[in-house]
């Protein structure tokens, strides 16, 4: 860890651990340059709003539940005016690293999920990098561009929507662990102004997909078998955000006067909270039906909900020594904690960072990283270990880098 990073932690309150130590040897990459290169890691643009014929999309922030693949979304990343590089890429880390990986050339990081194995599955520009539980880059998967992240299942399996432009008509397929086609649909024809709509996976591997923009919704079983397409009449969610065994969904209306919504195996609102996410915000789904919500910009507010849609806590997490903090991802356990990206201004300097929350809503951990960086993506295991990518500054532009955080 460098000094500056170990210092960040001191200011920021980082825990549990005795800030400047870590898991292991963070002083060099556990991905080297020569690892990434036997693996083909992916490098370029990310895959979370590609447009229908343009092969280098602007650089997003997403959820880990998923990315709508058909509207333009708000850019959250720095990309105007470059920030200045402040830590060396092979000395960049983040304070409580259990492993550290920085891609050497350029890339972008969106969409992060830890599977049944303990590996990180984390999106880098076109790829979909594979980190074993000891930080080494394990493999990928590279499926035809251009594509939407849609998530992977309880059995480790990848799903992405596509649109084939040649033919006009837009899809979904599903990966398996180890690269291989599992099956691939064809979902009709697809204007030039649509991509493919915002896939959400559940942990059996019913899929969700919708859009932003449009009031249809179709539902797929693990097989890719449709099970009903419909218009939902008065729609009153903008997103699908994630989807439990149960087939259960968390949805989210955005805005000043939004709202969480769970929604029932046939899409009828089965509950409705008042939840402002202006102008837009996060969510994650357990599979007891509890939902963990957050805003996005300013102090992270973050709220609980029972099952039934009763509100088990709803907090402004105070973060006083952060200047213009903004969440860019939410993920939760079946432990009840909850995990946050974030990107602020720390001592003057913009740097990633990622907040852990028990499961009464109180802090348990907040590690920041070296500058110049920026959170983009995030998820945590059943043990409570956090998973953080994002990309850190160089004289060349943006690296990915991930990190597993105790």
């Amino acid at each position: 860890m460098t000094i500056w990073g170990a210092a960040t932690c001191l200011l920021a309150g980082c825990g549990p651990r005795t800030p400047g130590e870590t898991g292991s040897d963070s002083s060099q990459p556990t991905g080297s340059a020569s690892d990434a290169t036997d693996t083909k890691p992916g490098t370029g643009t990310p895959a979370s709003e590609p447009g229908p014929t343009d092969p280098t999309p602007p650089p997003t922030t997403t959820a880990t539940s998923g990315t709508d693949t058909d509207d333009a979304s708000e850019d959250t990343s720095v990309t105007e005016i470059p920030p200045e590089p402040v830590i060396p890429l092979d000395q960049f880390t983040c304070a409580g690293a259990r492993w550290r990986f920085v891609e050497p050339s350029p890339s972008l990081a969106s969409n992060a999920h830890v599977d049944s194995r303990g590996h990180l599955r984390l999106t880098s520009g076109w790829d979909v990098l594979d980190f074993d539980p000891t930080g080494d880059l394990a493999g990928l998967i590279a499926p035809p561009s251009p594509w939407g992240w849609g998530g992977i299942d309880a059995a480790d399996d990848l799903y992405v929507t596509f649109r084939d432009e040649r033919a006009a008509r837009k899809g979904l397929r599903k990966f398996a662990a180890t690269g291989e086609v599992v099956w691939e649909i064809d979902r009709g024809p697809s204007p030039t102004k649509e991509f493919s709509g915002r896939v959400t996976v559940g942990p059996d591997g019913t899929t969700l997909v919708g859009t932003h923009s449009e009031s249809r919704l179709e539902r797929y079983d693990p097989a890719g078998a449709l099970l009903w397409d419909k218009t939902i009449a008065d729609k009153r969610f903008t997103d699908v955000v994630a989807l439990n065994s149960a087939g259960v969904a968390a949805a989210l209306r955005h805005g000043r006067d939004g709202a969480v919504i769970a929604l029932a195996p046939d899409a009828s609102v089965l509950w409705e909270q008042p939840f402002s996410t202006h102008p837009s915000g996060y969510a994650d789904i357990d599979e007891n039906g509890e939902v963990v919500a957050t805003s996005r910009h300013g102090q992270p507010h973050v709220a609980r909900l029972a099952a039934d849609g009763s509100v088990l806590w709803d907090k402004l997490v105070e973060l006083p020594q952060l200047t213009d903090p903004s969440v860019t991802a939410l993920a939760t356990n079946e432990a009840g904690a909850t995990a946050l990206s974030l990107h602020a201004t720390l001592n003057g300097e913009m740097v990633a960072l990622a907040l852990r929350l028990d499961k009464n809503g109180e802090v348990a951990a907040l590690h920041a990283c070296d500058p110049t960086s920026q959170g983009r993506a995030i998820a945590i295991d059943e043990a409570g270990v956090v998973y953080l990518a994002g990309v850190v500054w160089a004289e060349d532009g943006e690296h990915l880098f991930a990190v597993a955080l105790e």
